[in-house]
């Protein structure tokens, strides 16, 4: 699966780097996404999701929810047909109203490492 990482880490401490090697340790394509950052561990970053050239099935959102509203309404075009994944503390009412009335594929207050991704 590969997987859009919305504010990976280089801070060991924080979810957005341990996201990142446990998704990299099951095997999927990581697309680390942090504006501050050139790399992620050892992995090209991206300033923004529109970076990315490659497809990605995932996005996942480690990150504040008034953030993660402000990307999802700038990108809404762009992720239509992608999994949003937000992490349990990503995802306050105004994220949730916003998901229910724009995507038809999304999870919110999961884990992505705990939860079994599916592969189609």
């Amino acid at each position: 699966m590969k997987i859009a990482l919305v504010w990976a880490s280089n801070d060991t401490e924080k979810y957005g780097n341990k996201i990142l090697k446990d998704l990299v340790k099951k095997w999927h394509i990581v697309y680390p996404i942090n504006p501050k950052e050139e790399f992620i561990e050892w992995i090209k970053a991206y300033k923004s999701i529109s970076e990315i050239k490659d497809d990605f099935e995932i996005v996942n959102f480690v990150v504040k929810p008034e953030v993660t509203l402000q990307i999802l309404e700038k990108n809404i075009e762009l992720l239509k047909d992608k999994t949003i994944w937000c992490q349990p503390w990503v995802s306050d009412e105004k994220v949730k109203i916003f998901l229910e009335n724009n995507f038809t594929n999304f999870i919110t207050d999961s884990c992505i490492m705990i939860e079994n991704i599916k592969k189609d």
